[in-house]
This record gives C-alpha cells, structure tokens and sequence, in this order.
C-alpha cells in the first residue's frame, strides 16, 4: 500500500502545479466584465439596450472579427474555456461570432441576445448572450442554440447535415 499512496500523493501535487488552470481573479472585476458599459438612454427600449449591451460584450471579449478589448479587466470566461491561457482563449474566440446580434427579447426576469456564426451565418448554430433586466450577469452560454423543432429554420438545418 506504500506505492499506492506515493502514486495518489504524486497525482495530488502534479494536478495542483498543473499549468491548466482557470483563469481566476478577484470577484470584483469579474462583476465589471459582466456588466453592460452604457447608460441607458430616456427613450431607449429594453431590448435596444440589451443589444447593445450584448454587442458591446462579445467585442470586447474576442469573438468579433475586431480585437478584445485592450482592458484585461473586462474579460469574462465562459463556464468552459477551450485554453488555459487568456492568450489561447481569445485566439480560440476570434472571429467567431457575428458582431451583430441576429435576435433579441426580454421577459420580466432577463434578456437574451442571439450572435450568429461567423463561418456559418445560418440559423443552423447561433450562441446566445444573457443578462438580468438591469444588464447585469452577463454571460455566454456555453452551449450554442438551434432552432426550434418543426420550424422552417430547423428543415433548413436538417437539410444542410452532411
């Protein structure tokens, strides 16, 4: 039993000084990141100002065809990140998505914002950016989204897998 313990013990400290790590930093700018930057407008609608803010987010955080934002700060990961690296994450992000967003609603709790593909701007993969009604909590969904079954969207879909 010796070896069995010096392999777990090995195993321990081999993933602790692992290189693949998240991406960590104080809570507090975490917040910011996840915050929309503008001021809503007195004759803005919800939804005008949750595109914008949605824009807004995935600009600056890599996965327009322009460069992130230059703040490191207003940076957010997604749940599951592809790299280890904010370098590789923002590579990973690049030019993946739309800069504008195809889609927008609100009901009473949150707003949602649809991006689709840059490779592919079919209804076929699109990611969505949520957020509170206060345009807080803004997140990527890590998952992308199709459309709704028995739609025309989704024939379409169907019809274009190989």
């Amino acid at each position: 039993m010796p070896g069995t313990r010096f392999v777990i013990a090995f195993l321990c400290a081999a993933a602790l000084g692992s290189p693949l790590v998240g991406q960590t930093r104080p809570g507090d700018t975490l917040q910011v990141a996840r915050t929309c930057l503008f001021t809503r407008r007195l004759d803005e609608s919800t939804q005008s100002v949750a595109r914008r803010c949605a824009e807004d987010f995935i600009a600056r955080n890599g996965y327009t065809l322009s460069p992130p934002s230059a703040d490191s700060t207003l940076w957010a990961s997604e749940g599951i990140e592809i790299d280890s690296t904010w370098a590789g994450v923002l590579r990973w992000r690049h030019n993946s998505l739309q800069s504008h967003a195809a889609t927008v609603g609100c009901d009473s709790i949150e707003c949602g914002a649809m991006f689709q593909s840059a490779g592919d701007p079919s209804p076929c993969f699109e990611r969505i950016v949520t957020m509170t009604r206060a345009f807080k909590g803004m997140r990527m969904q890590h998952q992308g989204v199709a459309p709704a079954p028995g739609t025309k969207e989704a024939r379409q879909c169907s019809r274009s897998k190989p």
